[in-house]
């Protein structure tokens, strides 16, 4: 990963980390363990998936849609 990938991991993290604090009344540990924990960012770590040129928005959504159904799921062909 190219130092300005991670960059952006960093900051679609930060942003993730927020919304999961606001909608879900976690603490920072928390939001940050459940996204360091997850297979979106797993995704997101990979520069060949594209996910950190995505919104944080975008790769938020996949998040809350892992953390709803226990995996994640892609809804777009």
């Amino acid at each position: 990963m190219t130092p300005k990938q991670e960059f952006l991991v960093e900051g679609i993290v930060s942003d993730m980390a927020k919304w999961l604090m606001e909608e879900r009344s976690l603490s920072l540990q928390s939001a940050l363990s459940r996204i360091y924990n997850s297979k979106t960012f797993e995704l997101l770590q990979n520069p060949s998936t594209g996910l950190c040129t995505e919104s944080s928005a975008y790769n938020y959504d996949l998040l809350d849609s892992e953390l709803k159904n226990g995996k994640l799921i892609q809804t777009e062909i």
